[in-house]
């Protein structure tokens, strides 16, 4: 486990911050600090850089050096992305906003060295094993969250729809106020001693205390000391599930909750999932929106939840997710109000058209952002215009297969033409071949390489992909493509950073599109595109391993 800084707290009883002593054993859940920070350094105080200095490398520590120094206004915001990838969110972002003090954290190796090798500053860990509390974070500003969606996936085993689990974390969830100090209730005094509940009702047993009728000396409302650290709510919430990866989405409660705890000046949430926690397990989605909202909890100004596909914010290829944008003291730009019952018919058309009815729990949809504010969308990309082939060849992601008699197609589906925008990127993709409309199928001999992949999904064709060889001939292929085939679309980054952060979208990622994928150029060129030089699977193989063998 990453460790923070944790000063002993004093022995005896724990006091409340008016130094009256907590009764019964109570002791909030709170980090001990004695409030050093770079400003108490003696070696900065000479003039040294935060990087250059032992003390605040060490205090900071998994975070930069400089995050020892407390945030000033004026500063870059500081952000923490929880599952940051390989840095696709941060990508779209850095086109609205390159301004942030962003740190990634992440556990997959490759996908921590891409986002390092891309600028990103990145903690490789366990998420699960760092404190939110840490001092070091008291000036983040700002949290995205990507947490894994293989639980919640249609292609996997389902674990994250179990109706049993789903309710039982949501229950978790439902108490994040209480466990991290945002509850606010009628009466403390039982914190002290003393004979009242919190909702101002006498305890069993206290029936004889002399302030069980009356207003004693403790009596009084206000907000629940935190009762839970992270490790321990951690620990609840893998509990009730069989796939710990569920759990994760109590993450994206937790950072936040934390982080205000401390102090951080904490403004603005996003996250990114698999549309499937929308359509498949609104509860999750409720708890964490009725968390953040509640007037008796959080209490932030805004929560939306909604799908959107980055095909429709520019990209060539289809990724359909669900996003959610939370804001602490205002509407988001882009906010947008609509009629919440026709949305969640829409949504949950299919449980309606089963059961009846809607989802008993579900997060509240009659707000969303709305990023294109009344203007033109951005052009359709077809995969022809973004590969530069010809718009009537056809692709195939799998190999050859037998026809079906019936229909004298080929079975199992897994082949497209090249004139629509392509479908959601999977890893099978690296071993895509592309071929005339006249060829059959799986006889292509075109195949595809990491940056024209990443280029599908949204990256700049340039991005540093990488693979650190577990074994010797290892060639991360597979590997690469997995992680271009999870990460956030940049498209769908800069449209949804953009609602809290940064400049508006529109223009710089229309820009971006249009260089991406050579628009400019295309549209000037009337004439049909040259038939592009065969690339055959040892060349995709070369470009794709940015690693040799050891």
């Amino acid at each position: 486990m990453v460790s923070t800084p944790v000063r002993d707290a004093a022995p005896g009883l724990a006091t409340d911050e008016d130094g009256r002593p907590y009764a019964n054993g109570f002791r909030p859940a709170v980090l001990e600090w004695d409030g050093w920070t770079c400003a108490d350094c003696i070696v900065c105080g000479t003039g040294t850089q935060c990087a250059d200095c032992q003390a605040c490398t060490d205090f900071a520590f998994p975070y930069p050096p400089h995050w020892a120094r407390p945030w000033a206004e004026g500063e870059p915001e500081r952000g923490i992305e929880l599952f940051g990838g390989p840095g696709g969110m941060s990508a779209g972002r850095g086109l609205v906003d390159d301004g942030g003090d962003w740190v990634l954290i992440e556990w997959n190796r490759d996908a921590a060295a891409t986002a390092r090798a891309a600028g990103h500053w990145v903690v490789e860990a366990d998420v699960r094993t760092l404190d939110p509390r840490h001092p070091a974070l008291r000036g983040v500003s700002r949290v995205h969250g990507s947490p894994p969606c293989q639980t919640l996936s249609g292609a996997g085993k389902r674990a994250g729809w179990n109706a049993d689990e789903v309710a039982q974390l949501q229950s978790i969830m439902w108490q994040a106020s209480e466990a991290f100090g945002f509850l606010e209730v009628d009466d403390l005094c039982s914190l002290y001693g003393g004979p009242h509940g919190y909702f101002g009702d006498v305890l069993d047993g206290m029936e004889d205390h002399p302030d069980a009728d009356g207003w004693g000396e403790f009596c009084g409302g206000g907000h629940l000391p935190p009762c839970m650290t992270p490790a321990d709510f951690r620990k609840w919430a893998a509990s009730v599930v069989s796939d710990d990866r569920t759990a994760l989405m109590a993450e994206m409660l937790i950072w936040p909750m934390c982080l205000v705890q401390i102090g951080a000046p904490l403004v603005s949430i996003t996250m990114e999932q698999s549309a499937n926690l929308l359509k498949q397990s609104p509860a999750l989605a409720e708890a964490i929106q009725s968390e953040i909202t509640s007037v008796e909890g959080f209490g932030w100004a805004w929560c939306s939840w909604q799908v959107a596909d980055a095909a429709d914010f520019g990209a060539a290829t289809h990724r359909e997710r669900a996003w959610m944008v939370a804001t602490r003291y205002g509407w988001p730009r882009y906010a947008d109000q609509v009629d919440g019952d026709k949305a969640a018919r829409e949504m949950w058309a299919h449980v309606l058209k089963r059961t009846g009815r809607l989802p008993d729990w579900t997060p509240e949809l009659d707000r969303r952002i709305e990023p294109y504010q009344g203007r033109p969308a951005l052009p359709k990309v077809t995969v022809a215009t973004a590969l530069n082939l010809p718009a009537d060849w056809w692709a195939d992601t799998r190999g050859k297969r037998g026809i079906n008699p019936e229909t004298g197609k080929p079975m199992g589906g897994g082949s497209f033409p090249l004139n629509d925008v392509g479908q959601c990127v999977t890893a099978p993709w690296y071993g895509i071949k592309f071929r005339p409309a006249h060829v059959p199928q799986g006889e292509g001999t075109n195949t595809i390489t990491a940056p024209e992949l990443g280029a599908l999904v949204g990256f700049r064709r340039d991005y540093p992909w990488t693979y650190i060889p577990t074994r010797k001939g290892a060639r991360g292929v597979r590997n690469i493509a997995q992680m271009i085939a999870d990460a956030v679309s940049p498209f769908m980054g800069a449209a949804v950073s953009s609602a809290v952060q940064g400049e508006d979208w529109y223009e710089p990622v229309a820009t971006y599109q249009a260089t991406l994928y050579r628009l400019d150029d295309q549209a000037a060129d009337t004439e049909r595109p040259a038939l592009p030089a065969p690339r055959t699977e040892d060349r995709a193989i070369e470009q794709l391993e940015l690693f040799p063998a050891a």
